[in-house]
């Protein structure tokens, strides 16, 4: 009785002791783990015909999308080798971020990406010497989006510097501590419209505009992007370069502004209507065109046409990327046979 007692003893005390170590093991190896936050934030665009771009991290504010809106974030702990970057997806809907990606505390980062992400657009990203090479391809050539890319990380604290894309996770009581402000740069060119109407038509009718869009007859950009990380501050971007796919038949279009009822083109209504932009990979300087959709009511608000459309190929703009091109448009009549005023009903959009 003795010997049995004294081997469930010994049993039971080695039973307590590999309890014990598994329960030290998993203590040590135990890490919190969360959901990465972000924060936009873009580069303000320079007006068209500025001499060179900004070389700081000046004119970045913080991005807030009026839609749903998928941000592709290339992410690699450091423990991992250079080449084993995952391709995560941060999604906005409801006036919320929903993120894909999970860090660990105390865990390093290294992260790059673009936005948005869409079915269209097949990221890749390699490695070549201290440069970091990330390709996009099947952007259409114009596009309704802002196109961006990665220029520096970084957490909710301090500075916002170009060129350092690494993050560390510290998991604390502050809810913004797994938050990193992402800086984005544009990888195409804009163009927005001002819109005049010919006084003496004014008096006669009213244009409400529906639509404006972008057409081409180069459908996709290849976009290769080569990124030198650095800690300084400095602009990481070494090159950037676009291939060009040229459809068979038709063209690309996109609308980059709609409104079903129309807005009156006036002076009260200018900075509503010119707040759209149009994206255009800088290739595509020479090859766009603008199409308006509009109807046209009398002075007694009487609708006469509706869903008339007006075609303009645009001047050779010779815009680089992150260029704000600003167009006008003056609205004015055409003159067919022998109308009197009142008649005037086929307005002109001309760009100036």
């Amino acid at each position: 009785m003795r010997c049995i007692t004294g081997r469930y003893v010994w049993l039971l005390a080695v039973g307590c002791w590999l309890l014990a170590a598994c329960s030290s093991d998993s203590t040590n190896e135990q890490r919190t783990v969360n959901t990465l936050q972000v924060v936009p934030y873009t580069a303000a665009y320079q007006n068209y015909g500025a001499l060179s771009r900004r070389a700081d991290s000046e004119g970045y504010s913080p991005y807030t999308p009026d839609h749903d809106f998928t941000i592709g974030l290339f992410i690699k702990p450091d423990d991992l080798p250079s080449s084993e970057y995952d391709l995560k997806l941060i999604r906005y809907s409801n006036g919320v971020w929903h993120s894909q990606a999970i860090v660990e505390d105390g865990k390093g980062y290294t992260i790059y990406g673009f936005m948005p992400k869409t079915n269209a657009i097949t990221p890749t990203i390699s490695q070549s010497g201290d440069d970091v090479i990330l390709t996009l391809t099947g952007i259409p050539a114009v596009i309704a989006e802002d196109v961006c890319f990665i220029t520096g990380v970084k957490d909710v604290d301090g500075d916002l510097l170009q060129g350092k894309f690494n993050y560390t996770f510290h998991d604390t009581d502050s809810p913004t501590d797994n938050e990193v402000r992402l800086l984005m740069d544009h990888l195409f060119a804009a163009v927005k419209l001002n819109f005049t109407v010919d006084e003496e038509y004014s008096a006669l009718r009213k244009i409400k505009l529906k639509g404006m869009a972008l057409t081409t007859t180069n459908t996709s950009v290849s976009a290769t992007i080569t990124l030198t990380p650095n800690i300084t501050g400095a602009d990481p971007v070494k090159s950037v370069s676009y291939t060009l796919t040229t459809a068979d038949e038709g063209t690309q279009t996109a609308t980059f502004f709609e409104n079903t009822a129309g807005i009156e083109l006036k002076p009260e209504n200018a900075a509503t209507i010119g707040g759209y932009f149009g994206y255009f990979a800088p290739e595509q300087s020479s090859a766009l065109t603008l199409v308006c959709t509009y109807d046209v009511y009398d002075r007694y608000d009487n609708k006469i046409r509706e869903n008339c459309t007006a075609t303009n190929v645009l001047p050779d703009l010779s815009a680089s990327r992150g260029q704000l091109v600003t167009l006008n448009l003056n609205v004015a009549p055409t003159y067919l046979g022998q109308l009197s005023e009142k008649d005037l009903d086929s307005p002109e959009f001309t760009v100036n």
